[in-house]
């Protein structure tokens, strides 16, 4: 089932998902993510949140444990200072709204692959190839489960690294 507009709408919803990017990427921490987490309650008519398609959650874990391994060789743990909650819960909330839910369902196929992937990928600078790996497997698992399978593919990527940083210093 396909929720993607039309016309007109494909601007609105550019220039809805553009918005909800800017106070992301801009806004005060945590105030951003409690934005657009509100701001997806209003647009959840909008957005495809389900959807059951086991392999592409299968090709979501192959493709989630290639970025871990790569990242953990190559940049290992890191220690960080955020608040476990927001790392955890605030950002693959907010995150998966702005880079699948909305770009995915509501945007034509190569607009939202971009923004799910290489958009993803280049607001993380610490390492843009490995972002844009997992957001590749975010992105599967959006198609494989919607929104609760990549928000939840998220949050433990994000706990398990914050347990290896935090467990290593």
């Amino acid at each position: 089932m396909s929720n993607k507009p039309n016309g007109d709408f494909q601007l609105v919803d550019a220039g809805v998902l553009l918005a909800l990017l800017v106070v992301l990427v801009w806004a005060p921490r945590p105030w951003g993510y409690f934005f657009v987490i509100a701001s997806a309650l209003a647009l959840r008519r909008r957005i495809l949140w389900l959807s059951k398609v086991p392999k592409y959650v299968v090709y979501a874990l192959l493709v989630y444990a290639t970025a871990f391994v790569l990242d953990y060789i190559s940049v290992g743990p890191q220690k960080t200072d955020k608040a476990w909650w927001e790392v955890v819960v605030l950002a693959p909330l907010a995150e998966e709204v702005v880079f699948r839910a909305l770009p995915m369902s509501r945007l034509p196929p190569p607009l939202g692959w971009v923004f799910a992937v290489f958009i993803f990928g280049a607001l993380h600078p610490q390492n843009p190839f490995l972002a844009s790996l997992y957001g590749l497997a975010l992105a599967l698992a959006y198609l494989g489960g919607g929104y609760p399978a990549s928000a939840a593919l998220h949050a433990f990527n994000n706990a398990l690294w914050l347990y290896l940083g935090t467990s290593l210093f």
